[in-house]
């Protein structure tokens, strides 16, 4: 049923803080109604709306399916239990809102993710398959190179009771586990296949945003992205490294409200049959990294929106 992240809400203090904590990353602002949007640069799709309010928090998800999904996540809803209900933001798009276990916003709609029409950046040559032959990676020009976000990727919810946000994924939304620790992590992708996770789960004692993931053409744009924050005085994290959960190198920089943001490159993709794709369920740390710069700070994991 649920076959894409498309774009999340988020409720700050401050608009103006988020528009230029969101263009240095890399975003492009505009309006919505009353809210502060933001969109990879040339992709044709909201990627946040910022919702100003007394406090921050993550306020909803929006999710894609296609039309035979909706039709099924509607049965699946009613047999569950859960209300269908009126937007309970003042938003400009379609689609059906309800709540998950914990009270969180989902919002679902008929829509497939814009494309990208950034170009595709040069191949990466390795041992035994060079396809990039008689062309730099790195000219002059990469000198005065810039972040370019491509999508938003995934995010990482926090939740009092990973399994039963888990099950409820699954078994109502039609996600699949990637990956898990237990019952303090926990990866899911969408039912169509794709990206190894599109939303996650880490264990809290409330609801709330622990990061929010874009895509970048290559490494050197993770490292661009991260260091234009750093030197902005932006609190930097944990990063480079590579995860063991989805493969993908990433940097995590705090936002002003100490959520974070990960910048990423070369995530797992699994297909839509699984093709043999066994998940893992090992430790927390074990899924964490098979390498980086520094270890993750003791607050990495920690919630810091204020439960209601």
């Amino acid at each position: 049923m649920i076959r894409s992240l498309l774009h999340i809400g988020m409720t700050v203090p401050d608009l103006e803080v988020g528009r230029v904590f969101y263009e240095l990353f890399g975003l492009r602002a505009g309006i919505s109604g009353n809210d502060l949007m933001f969109r990879c640069p040339d992709r044709a799709q909201d990627q946040i709306h910022l919702i100003e309010g007394a406090k921050k928090r993550l306020s909803y998800t929006a999710l894609g399916t296609d039309e035979a999904g909706m039709t099924g996540l509607k049965r699946n809803l009613d047999r569950a239990g859960v209300r269908i209900v009126d937007a309970p933001f003042d938003v400009s798009f379609g689609g059906i809102w309800f709540c998950d276990p914990h009270g969180d916003w989902i919002n679902v709609q008929v829509e497939e993710p814009k494309p990208s029409l950034v170009a595709i950046p040069p191949e990466v040559n390795v041992p035994g398959r060079y396809r990039r032959i008689g062309t730099r990676a790195c000219g002059l020009e990469s000198l005065q190179k810039k972040v370019v976000p491509r999508r938003l990727g995934h995010l990482i919810k926090f939740t009092p009771d990973v399994d039963r946000s888990v099950d409820f994924y699954t078994n109502v939304l039609g996600m699949k586990v990637s990956d898990r620790a237990h019952d303090i992590l926990a990866f899911l992708r969408g039912a169509a296949g794709g990206d190894h996770h599109i939303v996650a789960f880490a264990k809290s004692t409330h609801t709330g945003l622990h990061h929010l993931s874009f895509e970048v053409s290559d490494i050197d744009e993770i490292e661009i992205g991260a260091q234009t924050l750093i030197r902005a005085g932006y609190k930097d994290v944990f990063g480079l490294g590579r995860h063991v959960g989805g493969s993908n190198y990433f940097h995590y920089i705090r936002d002003p409200w100490n959520s974070l943001v990960e910048y990423f490159w070369d995530i797992d993709v699994i297909p839509e049959d699984d093709s043999g794709w066994v998940p893992l369920n090992v430790s927390p740390e074990e899924l964490t990294a098979v390498w980086a710069s520094t270890p993750p700070p003791p607050d990495f994991g920690q919630n810091f929106e204020l439960p209601d």
